[in-house]
């Protein structure tokens, strides 16, 4: 992180971590200090100093004081305010560098209370720091996607006629909690196999009860100290696949190894679309991302096909120990139908290696 200020030319960091109605928003002050916080919190980081962590619930002040490796202080009244008043203390600190989606009145604040300061954006160059992953970090990560795995059989299992979408989300987050994790999401779409209204797992579960001939859906991802898995799935209830839904199935398999062979330290982004131009090629194409970034967040780089990509490709090279998820739903051109596989890989020093231990071929 010294190196982060030196190359950005700033003083101190402050970095924000917002509320818990998405705990991954907590990534980058969980990422400094270990809290994972249930509300907004400020962590101020100053190179040869330990970092300040600023908790504004003061009854999980004493959380945080157990977990974090900061001097972990009350935000008061006003968290920023608090922030501000270590700042302005600091004669030296001159040029400081904001982390994170401060809330427009906090940065109003800062910028008004220390007017002699200049405040710059450096979350991209924080981000990208990110990217690649320290050896701690990589084992929450497998610690989570073996969370996830055990989530996903207990979700496996519940799959059966007459059981609703929540039995399957509650059977999964049961075995989550009970493996030492937290479900992180389960985003999830039933639907039958012989007249089919869903192609992308979808983010509210419905009471819906499965039937026998139904397709299901669903990515799913548990969490261990504010790591996740992910794991992306498509099973059937009591009956084999369709040919469309077996063809389906197949090209997205297909599209998914294919990019697995294809990333690599010095692969591009634009490889990977490339690599990707089966799913066109066969005559389908995605409504979800092709590939993003994971761990400790929803990270760069996030792909599509080419068809379907919001945006130019980026300039984005991977590196060794970068973590990213390969989830090709591929999708019939009339959006009647659409299957989802993939999973969470880290890059190694010439391929990918998985994280977890689910059947990554054939049908599931």
């Amino acid at each position: 992180m010294a190196h982060l200020c030196e190359a950005e030319r700033v003083d101190a960091l402050v970095v924000f971590g917002t509320s818990a109605s998405a705990r991954q928003a907590q990534a980058q002050v969980n990422y400094l200090t270990g809290f994972l916080g249930f509300q907004d919190a400020y962590t101020v980081f100053t190179p040869g100093l330990e970092p300040i962590l600023f908790v504004q619930y003061y009854n999980h002040v004493a959380n945080a004081k157990r977990v974090a490796r900061a001097d972990v202080r009350w935000g008061g009244l006003r968290s920023i305010d608090a922030v501000t008043d270590e700042l302005a203390g600091r004669t030296a600190a001159k040029r400081i560098g904001l982390v994170g989606p401060i809330p427009y009145q906090d940065h109003q604040r800062l910028d008004a209370r220390l007017a002699g300061a200049t405040l710059v954006d450096v979350t991209p160059a924080f981000m990208r720091l990110r990217l690649v992953k320290s050896d701690e970090e990589l084992k929450w990560m497998q610690h989570a996607a073996s969370i996830t795995d055990q989530a996903l059989t207990a979700l496996t299992e519940a799959a059966v006629p007459g059981a609703t979408e929540l039995d399957l989300q509650a059977a999964a987050a049961s075995a989550a909690i009970h493996a030492g994790g937290q479900p992180h999401f389960l985003y999830l779409s039933s639907t039958p196999m012989a007249n089919p209204d869903r192609i992308v797992p979808q983010q509210d579960l419905r009471g819906r009860q499965l039937e026998q001939g139904d397709v299901v859906i669903f990515e799913l991802s548990s969490s261990y100290g504010g790591y996740s898995g992910q794991i992306l799935r498509t099973l059937t209830i009591e009956a084999e696949m369709t040919d469309l839904f077996r063809r389906l199935h197949e090209v997205a398999w297909e599209t998914f190894h294919a990019i697995a062979a294809t990333i690599r330290p010095g692969a591009t982004a634009h490889d990977v679309v490339s690599a990707a131009s089966i799913i066109e090629d066969r005559g389908f194409t995605i409504c979800d991302d092709l590939v993003h970034g994971y761990g400790g967040g929803y990270l760069p780089p996030v792909l599509r096909t080419r068809s379907t990509s919001h945006g130019p490709v980026p300039d984005f090279v991977f590196e060794q120990n970068m973590t990213v998820v390969i989830q090709p739903n591929v999708v019939r051109l009339d959006g009647r139908a659409g299957v989802q596989v993939g999973e969470l890989v880290r890059v190694t020093a010439d391929s990918v290696s998985r994280f977890h231990s689910a059947p990554s071929t054939g049908v599931s």
